[in-house]
């Protein structure tokens, strides 16, 4: 053998034993109950009659020791932190029928122990409140039953239960350490739930005084699409999205919306100005009610928009309009009615013509004099012509 030439630390497996690959001697030898690592499935039964004997086996003898031996596999199985396995020899052990209470409540106690750590908290408190049925001084079912409620957010029973344990065992340290968290996490949950109640209150109340400053005005109101109800602060809070309120007229599913200033009285109105001539906006997010179209437009305009090349758009060169459609309405219907820059914003809206559309008044700017002013005008003026012909042609009695 040459120095270079490499030597295995063991002996080499033969590739084919008599026939078969080494994969297949395995295969067999896990059909033999000295070898095998399982006992396999239900369907492997028909083929292994000694794995089905081994299945007796684990039911053969008294109920009492044929619990004690699916109580002792699965603490196996949890100290190995294989908890399903755990869990399901634990319920394998409680199936027999005996008079050992003491059993019962253990292995009740221990599959509540084991559905603790998979987060099957509704099975834990029913385990635990079925084990204290049976012993009323037990006080591991106490603590893992707390456990679980502080899991679920249920904190008083999680308190009464850690007084119950330790009125039982005041020296247990687990049961005190626990009341110990339970009360520091209540305590902070109570805080926000306070806290809470205090803004949507708040809210409630300022929403309220928004109602009133909008009903006294009269002002008209039409939405392009349902609503729903305001979203809770709490997206995993049940109560609070059955508590949801129901959206006014005025409001929309953005967070541009009318405001009420206290101080002043003012509605602050969220408002578009519109440029059809270049497909353009401007969005003025607070418009009081009380300034004119001329000095909030004078502000927008102050500096000129990048797509006005020829500066057609400074406030001493532009008019307003608003588009009235009547509530239902429809494209057609549409009439354009002028807006004097004097005129505040207060007066437009509450103008008997002026519908505000899903919260948001818009008004149009054309530059005055300007060829795409003219043809924009004449559109409304053909459309009008139009519905006066129908309705004359309509009202002419038949000869």
């Amino acid at each position: 053998m040459s120095d270079n030439e490499q030597t295995s630390a063991g002996p080499t497996p033969a590739s084919n034993v008599h026939g078969k690959t080494w994969e297949e001697i395995e295969k067999d030898l896990n059909k033999l109950p000295f070898f095998m690592r399982d006992l396999g499935t239900d369907d492997d039964e028909e083929e292994n009659p000694a794995i089905e004997a081994l299945k007796t086996l684990a039911y053969d003898g008294p109920p009492e020791e044929i619990a004690e031996n699916f109580k002792s596999q699965g603490n196996d199985c949890f100290r190995a932190r294989q908890y399903k396995d755990a869990l399901d020899f634990y319920t394998k052990g409680l199936a027999p029928e005996h008079y050992n209470i003491d059993l019962k409540v253990s292995l009740l106690t221990n599959r509540a122990a084991t559905n603790l750590q998979l987060e099957n908290y509704g099975k834990v408190i029913h385990d635990c409140a079925e084990a204290l049925r049976l012993r009323p001084k037990t006080t591991k079912a106490l603590f893992r039953s707390a456990k679980a409620c502080l899991a679920l957010g249920k904190y008083e029973e999680a308190l009464e239960c850690c007084k119950w344990g330790l009125g039982i065992d005041e020296k247990s340290r687990e049961l005190a350490t626990l009341q110990t968290q339970v009360e520091k996490v209540k305590t902070e949950h109570d805080r926000k739930v306070k806290e809470k109640e205090e803004r949507e209150r708040k809210l409630a109340e300022k929403r309220q005084k928004l109602k009133q400053a909008i009903e006294i005005r009269k002002l008209q109101f039409d939405t392009t699409k349902k609503l729903k109800p305001q979203d809770s602060d709490d997206e995993d809070d049940e109560d609070a999205k059955k508590k949801k309120p129901e959206p006014y007229v005025w409001e929309n599913d953005s967070d541009r919306q009318v405001s009420l200033d206290e101080e002043s009285g003012h509605l602050l109105w969220p408002v578009f100005f519109l440029y059809p001539e270049y497909k353009e906006s401007d969005f003025v997010q607070d418009f009081d009610e009380a300034l004119t179209i001329g000095e909030m437009l004078g502000e927008v305009l102050a500096q000129s928009p990048p797509w006005d090349a020829e500066h057609k758009y400074t406030i001493d060169k532009v008019d307003t309009y608003f588009l009235h459609r009547p509530i239902g309405g429809f494209d057609e219907d549409e009439r354009l009615v002028k807006v004097g820059m004097g005129t505040r914003l207060g007066t437009v809206i509450g103008h008997q013509k002026y519908v505000i559309r899903d919260g948001i008044p818009n008004f149009v700017v054309l530059p005055r004099g300007a060829k795409f002013t003219d043809k924009f005008i004449d559109r409304y003026r053909k459309l009008r012509a139009q519905q006066e012909a129908a309705r004359t042609t309509t009202k002419t009695p038949a000869m």
